[in-house]
């Protein structure tokens, strides 16, 4: 027997590629994308209905992101991303005309969207309803709709049965809306500080920065070059406690703060003291971890200071693998904090310097310590040629790998490549 013509058509009825598999929970805080796939999955049960999905209208007001749950079949879902405002959709139809679309049997369909038919009946559905969705504003959100595989009767209790899921994923979607927001603000002057790190000739640096992807919250992990004269630089890593907007605005005071400090002179030994000593003035608490090198390619060596940081790891050409730890004083802001402290290590040719805040070795599931093991002993095994951007994707794949990051990642490595200023290529 021939296949079916119509089991493979698409329904533009309800339609959307399914993303994920069904979550047990909604992570919080959520984005509204996150919002609306939760609530496709799970509306439907409230009403008794077969099938939900959930419409975003974009902010051109041309077009509907579309999320559904797991009734259609995913060939067929996987068609349908984007629907535009003006389709012959009964979902469409709510948005753009804001009014509830009720379509008892497949009459209705044959009436009132014949072009969609034959997609409908393909798709197993017999009955749907689709409501406007408006913000506390007023304005049109989106569309939410309901299926179902039978004919059905929409009684004065189910109408409000369905307004009353409306009127409640409304809310949801405003607070993630708000959340989303925030989000993008963050992100954006995550970027903006977190700008290209300068040359020095003599020195190649590669830096990483990843968000938390549990949260999908920017938090206030740094990363800092700073020249210090023709010879010499200064590189600092650190991690503000925290998230959001109050993380990232903390961050950018601490970073700004420090490279204030490094500019007028303050010895390596005492910028973290002197930081301390004016965030100690303040009436908001402010909690900082951080580490401090500084290059010195003319004499071949880095010195380093940490205050309440994993320490950074310095790999030398003959493969030794040493933790620069001897230089910690207390966390940055927090009682004690004033201490004058930093080590000198050698940093001859070829040798590689690794910084990361502590998400890239601290996992639920093992030790910060095993974690600075483990990266220690991937920068042994490393080629000798390996680049900054080999070591950062060795290390990512070894210590994150498929596991979810937990908090936020930064990570720098400086290479000591040997070329001097004035030294001429052959």
């Amino acid at each position: 027997m021939a296949d079916d013509p119509l089991a493979h058509v698409p329904i533009p009825v309800v339609g959307a590629p399914v993303p994920a598999p069904l979550p047990d929970s909604l992570p919080l805080p959520a984005t509204s994308a996150q919002v609306a796939q939760f609530v496709a999955y799970r509306a439907a049960a409230c009403v008794g209905a077969d099938y939900a999905n959930l419409a975003l209208l974009d902010g051109a007001r041309t077009s509907l992101r579309l999320f559904h749950d797991s009734f259609l079949d995913r060939d067929i879902a996987d068609r349908y991303t984007d629907v535009a405002v003006d389709a012959t959709y009964p979902i469409a139809a709510a948005v753009r005309e804001e009014r509830v679309v009720l379509l008892s049997d497949i009459e209705s369909y044959r009436v009132q969207f014949p072009d969609i038919v034959a997609d409908t009946i393909a798709a197993g559905v017999r009955a749907s309803a689709s409501l406007p969705l408006y913000r506390s504003d007023g304005t049109v959100l989106g569309a939410l709709a309901f299926a179902w595989s039978d004919t059905t009767v929409f009684s004065p209790k189910l109408e409000a049965a369905l307004g009353a899921v409306a009127v409640l994923c409304v809310e949801t979607v405003e607070r993630a809306e708000r959340y989303d927001a925030d989000h993008e603000l963050v992100v954006a002057m995550q970027r903006r500080l977190l700008g290209d790190l300068p040359s020095l000739s003599g020195i190649e640096t590669a830096a990483r920065y990843l968000p938390a992807i549990a949260s999908l919250a920017v938090g206030g992990d740094w990363y800092e070059g700073l020249l210090l004269g023709k010879t010499r630089m200064a590189l600092v890593v650190g991690d503000v406690t925290g998230h959001g907007i109050a993380a990232a605005a903390d961050m950018a005071l601490v970073r700004g703060m420090v490279s204030a400090l490094l500019h007028s002179g303050v010895a390596t030994s005492d910028v973290f003291s002197e930081l301390s000593a004016v965030l100690s003035q303040r009436s908001g608490l402010l909690l900082a971890t951080a580490a401090l090198v500084v290059v010195d390619i003319e004499h071949e060596t880095v010195t380093f200071a940490t205050a309440g940081h994993p320490p950074p790891l310095l790999r030398l050409p003959d493969g030794e693998v040493r933790r620069l730890d001897s230089a910690n004083s207390p966390l940055i802001g927090g009682p004690g904090g004033r201490r004058r402290v930093a080590d000198i290590a050698p940093f001859p040719k070829g040798s590689k310097l690794v910084m990361y805040t502590d998400g890239l070795v601290e996992r639920r599931d093992r030790p910060v310590d095993d974690g600075i093991n483990l990266a220690m002993s991937r920068l042994h095994a490393i080629a000798d040629d390996a680049t900054g951007v080999d070591i950062i994707e060795v290390l990512i794949g070894e210590l994150i790998n498929d596991h979810v990051a937990a908090d936020d990642i930064a990570l720098l490595v400086v290479h000591h490549t040997g070329r001097m200023p004035g030294d001429v290529s052959t």
